[in-house]
């Protein structure tokens, strides 16, 4: 039954992804919707983030940039709800160190996000030459399995109710029960896709990049 719970919960993960029907919404001359800002002159990082009442760190990582990098005039910025800000800043919830799940680094091809018109569970890599995954921590094989869109798929599980799931492989080298460790071998990439990397803390998805930024080793 615990293993059923385990395929139900990552199936969703993996494949739903709600589309946010649009609503009318009143708007300010700056405020484009409750979830965008139009950035206007004079404006700053800190400064926006004060007027929506988030971290600046924050609101830039959800735009895919840093405090340090200029805004420019007219630029439409996201902006986090709360749920979104707690799954944004969620890298604390782990704290060791944990192995990049690639044999090398390789840019992020698709994002994690939680924003409701575009969600995505995890992070997608771009396909560079590491074809090797391994393990990102030590923990049991829970699960293996093949899913269209996702190709063959391994799932651990970890302490403190996590787990992590390494999509889009060709060979998978593991089997269910198996104990593995940190940078221990799970398959072989397959040819044309790069890896689908997720992490979970029992219902919570953790955004993995961020878990990442934090050093690895």
């Amino acid at each position: 039954m615990r293993k059923q719970g385990i395929i139900f919960s990552f199936g969703l993960v993996l494949i739903t992804f709600p589309i946010l029907s649009k609503q009318t919404q009143k708007q300010t001359p700056n405020q484009t919707n409750q979830m965008t800002y139009r950035v206007v002159k004079g404006d700053s990082w800190y400064g926006i983030a004060r007027k929506m009442n988030v971290p600046a760190e924050i609101l830039a990582k959800l735009n895919g940039r840093t405090t340090a990098e200029n805004l420019f005039e007219n630029e439409k910025l996201r902006i986090p709800r709360d749920k979104e800000t707690k799954s944004i800043s969620s890298e604390t919830k782990i704290k060791e160190k944990i192995a990049f799940p690639l044999g090398q680094k390789e840019k992020i091809q698709k994002k994690f996000s939680e924003l409701t018109y575009d969600p995505y569970k995890g992070i997608q890599f771009q396909r560079g030459s590491s074809s090797l995954v391994r393990a990102s921590f030590s923990g049991k094989v829970v699960h293996v399995d093949y899913m269209d869109g996702y190709e063959n798929f391994v799932i651990l599980e970890h302490e403190n109710g996590l787990y992590s799931v390494y999509g889009n492989l060709e060979r998978i080298q593991v089997t269910e029960g198996q104990q593995v460790n940190a940078k221990d071998r799970l398959g072989i990439l397959a040819k044309d896709k790069g890896l689908y990397f997720q992490i979970n803390q029992n219902k919570t998805n953790l955004n993995p990049e961020l878990i990442l930024q934090r050093g690895f080793e």
